[in-house]
């Protein structure tokens, strides 16, 4: 093709073939015999008028066809030259703030003014702003989302967590420490999660009284002990009921009662109480001994601390003191008072091995 002027520094002009295409007044969409990228690489005549881009005609089928917003009439003469190649040629040029259109529709852009900023228009709307070290979001939610994983790589240690600006939380590699910080003076750090479709505050953090631990529903341990050799550290809680054996150093009880008994174990310090019932007492005599306890007692050192622990009280009213040996679960109440109908109530606290 001839120019008068300078010709054009790259891409090309190419007529295409659409001398296979019926114009009968009510068609609308016929092929292009290739595929072209945007409408804006076609130079479309009707009758030789020049047609608009996005008004006068769109693209269809991936860019194989050209659809019209008015049918051609029977006859029509039609002439269409593409632009820079099928899906467009290199882009070596200064637009100066021109928008630069990226889909078939004519709906999607990047545009760069005088403002320092690049927008970006999906489906005729802005949707994000660029700027130096900066991504903008016009409007709505922005979502990321990955095939796989989301990387988050911050050079500079931190990860600055902001609401219009206000600066509330931080995520920062401490010497390859995972630290959390809540920014704002005296502002908590609060778990929540959904319990049984409730949303619940599962843990404050309270940064305004030195950071105590505030829970919901109290702390768990585990169901097996998970033992610390750390002075401070509190490894072990549990709390429970047990049924305690009864028996007299010589003779038996003709009839016992109800034996019932409850414990609450912190660390190794376990506190029991018993509730025991001697219906009839029969030949019992000599010192009474309750077994069955839920932990043993420590092999080594000191056990207990001799105290008056254990009271009858429907029979004699009096006090009674009880003992523990080393690394057995088992109390000896000294000098019980027996006889029929005898209740004793014990309270103990002694250290466990475990």
């Amino acid at each position: 093709m001839a120019y008068i002027g300078k010709s054009i520094e790259s891409g090309t002009f190419s007529v295409l073939d659409t001398s296979g295409n019926t114009y009968n007044g009510s068609n609308t969409t016929f092929s292009l015999g290739t595929q072209v990228g945007s409408p804006a690489q076609l130079l479309v005549s009707h009758d030789g008028v020049i047609q608009k881009p996005g008004t006068d005609y769109t693209l269809a089928s991936g860019g194989t066809q050209i659809t019209f917003t008015t049918a051609p009439a029977s006859g029509a003469s039609i002439f269409i030259v593409e632009i820079s190649g099928a899906v467009g040629g290199p882009l070596d040029a200064d637009l100066n703030g021109t928008e630069l259109i990226l889909d078939t529709d004519g709906d999607t852009s990047i545009h760069a003014d005088t403002d320092d900023q690049i927008d970006i228009k999906i489906a005729g709307s802005d949707s994000l702003r660029i700027k130096a070290n900066e991504i903008e979001n016009v409007s709505g939610d922005l979502t990321i989302d990955a095939a796989t994983d989301i990387i988050l790589d911050a050079d500079g240690a931190d990860i600055h967590l902001q609401d219009g600006g206000t600066h509330y939380g931080s995520l920062t590699n401490s010497s390859s420490d995972f630290a959390i910080r809540s920014q704002v003076s005296d502002k908590d750090i609060i778990i929540k999660g959904n319990d049984g479709g409730s949303e619940i505050t599962a843990l404050t953090i309270d940064m305004s009284d030195g950071g105590i631990l505030q829970t919901r529903a109290g702390v768990g341990f585990p169901a097996t002990q998970v033992a610390s050799t750390g002075a401070n550290v509190l490894d072990e809680y549990e709390e429970g009921t047990f049924t305690p054996s009864v028996t007299p150093a010589s003779g038996s009880f003709s009839a016992v009662g109800t034996q019932s008994g409850f414990y609450t174990k912190i660390g190794k310090m376990v506190h029991i109480q018993i509730s025991s019932v001697i219906t009839t007492a029969g030949s019992a005599s000599g010192t009474t001994t309750f077994t069955n306890l839920p932990f043993a007692s420590a092999s080594t050192g000191v056990v207990h601390t001799m105290m008056t622990s254990a009271r009858e009280t429907e029979v004699q009213g009096q006090n009674d003191e009880v003992i523990m040996s080393r690394n057995v679960s088992e109390i000896v109440v000294l000098g019980p008072h027996y006889g029929n109908g005898a209740t004793y109530s014990i309270n103990f606290i002694y250290r466990a091995e475990t």
